[in-house]
């Protein structure tokens, strides 16, 4: 696997300066328009039918097909980008209560609040939140699928790029928060982060320490946020060789990696369907990064995820990231010596700040995730001064993405999750 990431580069570097970049670009940030959303697949337009676009539902839509109602919000940020948060406000089910309890729901990187309801009730855990009660609200962050705009930049402009998840924390999760309090008309909600959603929200607290009194419960899934444990396998390799793929990118003007796309959903599914000679090597790539868990992946259904994932990051978010674990330190992001000075009266970028951090933590990890591994979430337990909970989960082969997709996450996580909530203040 060493030898192919090397060969790949070297191919890459050959195209670099031998043919033009569109090749590899066309992937990692295809041309617009890339996809067309809708609300019904009843009602789909004659004219989209033979469309040579993707063709998806959107998180309303989504919601929707299974008689849940959705709402989308509108909230610009402090420093102008236009996000788009959805809203599952109540269930079928019709529970009786007075004045629901809030739950945030926030995504990881690469994806969108459609990770959360892309398999419907008794499945996903946004569904069972609305179910047992809880007035659901789901976030997207700058620069995803659904919140590519900002009141003066262009996201074809490289300037709409320049943020990384230390922005998200300072920007998108305020303005998301205050919005949905002041919605509800609560004083406080419950915050469930999946991988960066828990990295923005640490960050946030840790530099923001009055948004403590606003989250009454955190539950990290698959926390990422010190990286103490190198890694192994493919993902030792790609670190290895981050600096020469950012490079090459920059030098390129590719400044979003695998926005949700034609291309990538054609991708995933020509060599990840069934029929394909090639989905068993698709399926062990997944398995590489994210940790191997044969009985809770559905592999008929990799090509419909690959729809909706990846919705797109920024290269910055990837690079904040690859520092924080080139110095294993949870900080903010490096710029040189010199702009450091500037920014923050110093020549290293500053750590955040966890003895800030007073809201009470639940960490739920699994045992066989190749990216939130054991001894990170051991020193952010570590750190954090009122984790009431640390749950390993008992299953042993639970994975990064078992979190969000596993067929049996239900029985897994998600009725724990619930019992939790009800416990330790979700419903007080």
């Amino acid at each position: 696997m060493r030898n192919f990431i090397q060969f790949f580069l070297v191919i890459v570097m050959i195209v670099e300066h031998t043919l033009p970049f569109e090749l590899l670009k066309s992937i990692f940030c295809p041309p617009i328009p890339r996809l067309v959303r809708i609300r019904n697949v009843s009602a789909t337009p004659k004219t989209l039918k033979n469309s040579q676009l993707l063709v998806v539902l959107d998180f309303v839509g989504l919601v929707q097909r299974h008689g849940y109602s959705a709402e989308e919000h509108n909230v610009t940020t402090e420093d102008g980008y236009n996000l788009l948060i959805h809203r599952i406000p109540d269930s079928p089910a019709k529970v009786e209560i007075k004045k629901k309890p809030v739950v945030f729901l926030q995504h990881g990187v690469m994806a969108s609040s459609d990770s959360w309801v892309l398999f419907g009730p008794r499945r996903d855990l946004a569904f069972l939140l609305a179910d047992a009660g809880y007035d659901v609200w789901v976030g997207n962050i700058r620069g995803n699928t659904y919140t590519r705009s900002h009141i003066e930049l262009s996201a074809s402009e490289p300037e709409f790029w320049k943020f990384s998840y230390h922005e998200m924390s300072q920007y998108d999760i305020p303005a998301m928060i205050d919005y949905i309090l002041k919605e509800t008309e609560v004083k406080s909600l419950v915050y469930i982060g999946h991988s960066m959603g828990t990295t923005i929200i640490y960050a946030l607290l840790s530099t923001k320490p009055e948004y403590n009194d606003k989250i009454k419960l955190i539950v990290s899934l698959a926390p990422i946020v010190y990286w103490k444990q190198p890694f192994t396998n493919l993902i030792k390799i790609i670190v290895d060789n981050t600096a020469e793929f950012e490079n090459i990118f920059k030098k390129n003007g590719i400044w979003e990696i695998l926005p949700q796309s034609t291309s990538v959903a054609k991708l995933v599914k020509t060599f990840c369907e069934d029929k394909a000679i090639t989905q068993p090597a698709c399926i062990s790539l997944i398995f590489l990064l994210s940790g191997s868990d044969i009985a809770q992946l559905n592999t008929s259904l990799i090509p419909y995820v690959g729809s909706f994932f990846p919705a797109g990051v920024s290269l910055f978010t990837l690079s904040h990231y690859y520092q924080n674990i080139v110095t294993g330190k949870f900080q903010q992001y490096d710029f040189g010596y010199v702009e450091n000075f500037a920014r923050y009266a110093q020549k290293s970028s500053p750590e955040y700040d966890m003895k800030r951090i007073t809201a009470p933590s639940i960490l739920m990890y699994g045992q066989n995730d190749a990216i939130s591994l054991k001894k990170n979430i051991m020193e952010l337990e570590n750190r954090l001064s009122n984790v009431i909970v640390s749950d390993e989960l008992s299953y042993r082969w639970f994975t990064h993405l078992d979190f969000l997709w596993g067929s049996d996450s239900k029985m897994f996580l998600y009725d724990k999750i619930i019992e939790l909530l009800e416990k330790y203040g979700g419903k007080n």
